[in-house]
């Protein structure tokens, strides 16, 4: 059973999704190794990736009203995503920092190239 306008999910969507969700984790992850004090690694878990989600819903999210139009989008997003493996890297883990800078920018790149 098929709906009317319904979208297909490619296996380039599903990798996508993971890269937002590895994206608010990672982002967690940083801002606990970033300090000392247990409050303020709370607040570093919480508030970094709270911010990465508001800026993604607002400027590229699909159903935001003030989406951007690609190319800017996927700077954004290649912001975004470098900014996240640099944190992760500057926490002690080059490898998974820039494997998901590298990773996650490819993916959205790729998609950026298909019609919406």
């Amino acid at each position: 059973m098929s709906e009317a306008g319904a979208q297909r999910v490619g296996a380039l969507d599903v990798v996508a999704f993971a890269c937002e969700i590895a994206m608010l984790v990672l982002l967690a992850v940083a801002g606990w190794s970033l300090a000392n004090s247990t409050v303020v690694q709370v607040a570093l878990a919480v508030l970094l990736p709270v911010a990465a989600a508001v800026i993604w819903g607002v400027a590229m999210a699909p159903k935001s009203t003030r989406r951007l139009p690609n190319p800017a989008r996927l700077v954004a997003q290649t912001v975004l995503f470098t900014a996240t493996g640099v944190l992760v890297a500057f926490t002690g883990h080059q490898w998974w920092g820039l494997a998901f800078a590298v990773v996650s920018t490819a993916t959205f790149a790729a998609r950026s190239r298909t019609p919406e």
